[in-house]
């Protein structure tokens, strides 16, 4: 068989490969198209379109920007991220470090696998409607523990402060797991002979992490903190059943707010167009994300 003819039966046979993946993954693309692209590609229209469908351009988007609220929105968004982001990576990143250190039963390990994973399966509606029992007034478990104490009883979704406070610990105790999860399965990808030698050199617990475990796990903190971010943006179900958006506009956060234009208002131009500029955010942010990503090499 000459060079020729092993050539165009490699690409015969590549071609042949190909085609039976495309076959293979038409049916996921055929839903990708129908739940995102066809949405999306609704949703560019609406933001250019009027109520009754006239073409009107930016008309949607320099009324959403000039909407005041949506300051207001965006900056209790920023709020509840810098309460939810750094203690939900920082919780998370402790946890598995405790674990992969210290427990070494494989049994032990898979039951708090399991207990981990819990929390992130149980609907966020279902998940609201427990703790808002649990920040009930008069019958609420911390207050009925206050109460035992000795002390008042305290408003938690009714002031402020403590609103966004208590809408943040439910997602902080929903989503630490799933940062666990991530990073403790991380860490099994360090070599333990590394560990094995900087252990015999005197290394410190911290400089062990800092030299030998950070590394690996630079890339998965990256996605974590993306994955995390994007949830931020969307959230909605917990909020919504907690506070629905108060006191004010304490919680009223982007996607509340979204809410709030599009279906109370009606206003499905200035809603669509926000979204898509949401969209367009989270697009950038993944590109500068990936850019510090490491490449593999061949």
């Amino acid at each position: 068989m000459t060079a020729s003819t092993r050539r165009r039966t490699g690409w015969s046979e590549r071609g042949r490969q190909e085609r039976l993946g495309l076959k293979l993954l038409l049916p996921v693309l055929s839903i990708l198209v129908v739940f995102t692209f066809i949405p999306l590609l609704l949703a560019i229209w609406r933001a250019l379109t009027s109520n009754t469908g006239e073409f009107i351009g930016l008309a949607n988007v320099e009324r959403a920007l000039a909407n005041p609220q949506l300051g207001e929105s965006i900056r209790q968004t920023a709020i509840y991220a810098s309460i939810v982001l750094p203690a939900e990576i920082l919780l998370g990143l402790g946890l598995a470090l405790l674990v992969h250190r210290t427990v070494r039963s494989a049994a032990l390990r898979a039951l708090i696998f399991v207990l981990a994973m819990a929390p992130i399966f149980i609907p966020q509606v279902a998940v609201g409607v427990v703790f808002r029992l649990v920040f009930a007034p008069n019958y609420g478990v911390l207050n009925a523990m206050l109460g035992l104490q000795g002390h008042d009883q305290i408003l938690w979704l009714s002031q402020p402060q403590l609103a966004m406070l208590s809408v943040a610990i439910v997602d902080i105790w929903q989503w630490t797991p799933f940062v666990y999860l991530i990073l403790f399965a991380g860490l099994q990808t360090v070599p333990q002979e590394s560990v094995e030698a900087a252990q015999v050199d005197g290394a410190s617990s911290w400089a062990q992490f800092r030299h030998i475990e950070l590394p690996y796990l630079r890339p998965l903190l990256l996605l974590v903190l993306f994955f995390r971010i994007a949830d931020v943006m969307r959230v909605f179900d917990h909020v919504y059943v907690l506070t629905g958006g108060g006191p004010g506009a304490t919680t009223q956060f982007l996607s509340l707010y979204l809410y709030r234009i599009a279906f109370p208002f009606s206003d499905m131009g200035q809603a669509s167009s926000l979204a898509v500029f949401l969209m367009i955010f989270m697009l950038v942010l993944y590109s500068v994300i990936v850019r510090f990503l490491p490449v593999e090499r061949g």
